[in-house]
């Protein structure tokens, strides 16, 4: 619900927000409403986000801007191939419904992934086998309210990269 709400308050004309947890996107509703966010700015669906984007492609439906922020996918590094797997699948359906000139945001919460660098090669991969091309606009991480102890490097857990597609 974060993004969507930012994506309003930044100008988008309408967002939609996916997310496969009813009570998540019930939050989302409360939160979006307790900051003023027109109820027709935001369409919120409940859904597996990989079954939604396949069919935002089979009907043909592309936005400007595509956010992927799954939950953690790789508690351990023990789990990193299936996480690399899963996010994969996320990129390269996101990937297919971004216009051409648009942006894809794809985010990960998981330390293995973020200490590991593996983000932006999955990508990579994810854009060669889609036949699209993505440019690096931005790499970010955790804001200045989330700090990370050098004792504590498992804290540094968000990553997210924020890619120009063609």
């Amino acid at each position: 619900g974060g993004f969507s709400l930012y994506a309003v308050r930044g100008g988008a004309s309408h967002v939609t927000a996916v997310d496969s947890s009813a009570p998540a996107l019930a939050l989302a509703r409360r939160n979006a409403e307790l900051n003023g966010v027109p109820g027709e700015k935001v369409e919120f669906v409940q859904s597996d986000v990989l079954e939604y984007l396949r069919q935002c492609r089979a009907e043909g439906k592309v936005f400007d801007v595509v956010v992927l922020d799954p939950p953690k996918l790789a508690p351990s590094r023990r789990d990193l191939d299936r996480a690399k797997s899963k996010y994969k699948q996320y990129q390269k359906a996101g990937l297919m419904c971004v216009a051409r000139g648009g942006l894809l945001v794809t985010c990960t919460c998981s330390s293995a992934m973020a200490q590991t660098n593996e983000l932006l090669p999955v990508l990579r991969a994810a854009a060669s086998e889609v036949g699209r091309q993505v440019t690096v606009v931005r790499t970010s991480g955790a804001a200045a309210d989330h700090p990370i102890s050098p004792s504590f490097p498992e804290g540094e857990y968000l990553e997210a990269l924020w890619v120009a597609v063609s």
